[in-house]
């Protein structure tokens, strides 16, 4: 099944994959309608579905396998036992944790304008909420719950990457603030009651770089790390390939290294200001960017796609350019074979030549394994026109061996702006669409399950 998050409805519809009865389940309510409130969806190890509503300050608790359609159980906002534990202000992201696939991670980005988390009185900026649940049908086993809350030193969007043994003694996690331009590290804390609680460690990682400080115009950087700088973290990654961290940092046009033993960042390398997207490869030996270029030749726009290689001595950029198009989402399956991306339609700021040759509505799909040449689009499939100002979201119906499954479908949504949306299938062998499915208003996020999926490690990434 695949749970599409209508954004204008606050509304998550189920639909079938498999085509064997009617295409939509059923359609939650996930609180009264707000544009964008949905923040984001994970699955836990236990068959849980998880939903943030940044707008409620609560995640929606869905189990999905237990009935005809799913079940939404209840909204989480704070731990019965101790309302001190709880879902902190706007929460966004939700990540679900790779060492205890049964505990998620919420970011809460506190309050717009300053950037505190009110909710839980944090007074230097956001917080993080720790959850758990226990294994559907398992006797004694608990309902999902808020275990934890941390109150952070930085402000801004928030993102997480965690390292586990053997790299570290016990995990450990690592949490970016764009605002501020740190990176926290949460340590796990033994409770009376044996259960773990997360606090924030007194070092803090200190993005800051002077000679970057100085071209952008500002002072060097002082001996605080919680004085603001203008690194602006965009991305945080674990590598399995090197046991090091990486932060994408879109302000100073830049890559950091941090190694999670010392805590220290260990090499730094510049990228192009126009790659404004990361993600880890699924190997970790590389990290994925890309970008499109829209200066450098009046008559076409320029996507980037580009590998970083983490593992050699020196950090080296190889990329591919495709013409015409400007990506927006993107999935790459557990295997790291296929790159599955759709496209932007915007054409502000183009020039007339630009707008009239650029791609639109379209899923374009790319062999990873021949990166960086001949790369070319394998597949282009032609998606309903959404407009100017809609959007298209993506995700993968992977299977197959564990963690290193390949595409069995890909479920692409169709967002025009301001109307109802629809949900197209699309058949992975052939990349022809097989079906498209009316839902609600603007459907900008997708995410496909079934159970099993994350026991079979094979959710496509990201997985946020």
């Amino acid at each position: 099944m695949a749970f599409v998050a209508n954004q204008d409805d606050t509304t998550l519809t189920t639909v079938r994959l498999d085509g064997k009865a009617t295409p939509v389940i059923s359609t939650l309510s996930l609180g009264p309608p707000q544009a964008d409130a949905i923040g984001g969806v994970a699955f836990s190890l236990g068959e849980w579905i998880f939903v943030t509503n940044s707008t409620t300050n609560t995640v929606a608790t869905i189990d999905p396998i237990s009935a005809t359609a799913p079940i939404l159980e209840e909204f989480l906002v704070e731990n019965p036992l101790d309302t001190r534990v709880k879902i902190g202000q706007r929460p966004t992201r939700i990540y679900r944790d790779p060492v205890d696939k049964e505990v998620l991670w919420t970011m809460n980005d506190g309050d717009p304008t300053s950037g505190l988390d009110t909710v839980a009185n944090c007074t230097k900026g956001g917080s993080v909420s720790v959850l758990h649940n226990s294994h559907l049908g398992v006797g004694g086993g608990d309902k999902p719950r808020v275990t934890s809350i941390v109150c952070l030193s930085g402000k801004g969007e928030h993102r997480i990457a965690f390292v586990g043994p053997p790299v570290v003694p016990e995990e450990v996690a690592f949490v970016s603030s764009s605002a501020t331009g740190l990176v926290s590290v949460l340590l796990p804390v033994a409770t009376a009651d044996e259960s773990i609680a997360w606090s924030e460690f007194s070092l803090k990682i200190d993005l800051c770089d002077s000679t970057k400080e100085l071209s952008l115009g500002h002072p060097v950087c002082d001996t605080d790390a919680t004085t603001p700088n203008h690194s602006l973290p965009s991305g945080l990654f674990w590598s399995r390939a090197t046991g090091k961290i990486y932060a994408h940092l879109a302000g100073y046009q830049s890559v950091a290294e941090i190694d999670p033993g010392s805590l220290s960042i260990t090499r730094r390398v510049d990228v192009a200001a126009d790659l404004q997207q990361a993600e880890i490869m699924p190997d970790g030996r590389h990290l994925f960017m890309m970008g499109v270029d829209l200066t450098s030749d009046p008559s076409k726009i320029i996507g980037k796609l580009e590998l970083l290689d983490l593992t050699q001595g020196t950090l080296t950029l190889t990329g591919a350019r495709v013409d015409h198009v400007w990506p927006a989402q993107f999935r790459l399956t557990p295997d790291g074979t296929r790159l599955y991306l759709t496209l932007v339609n915007r054409t502000s700021g183009l020039t007339p030549q630009q707008a009239a040759a650029m791609k639109k509505d379209k899923l374009m799909v790319f062999d990873m394994t021949i990166f960086p040449t001949p790369f070319r689009a394998v597949a282009e499939v032609d998606l309903p026109p959404v407009g100017v100002l809609g959007a298209h979201g993506l995700d993968v119906w992977a299977t197959g061996s564990s963690g290193a499954g390949s595409a069995k479908g890909i479920v692409v949504t169709n967002a025009p702006h301001g109307a109802n949306g629809s949900v197209s299938l699309i058949d992975a062998s052939t990349n022809t669409i097989t079906g498209t499915i009316p839902v609600g208003r603007n459907p900008k996020q997708v995410s496909v399950y079934y159970a099993g999926l994350v026991a079979s490690d094979n959710q496509a990434t990201p997985t946020w």
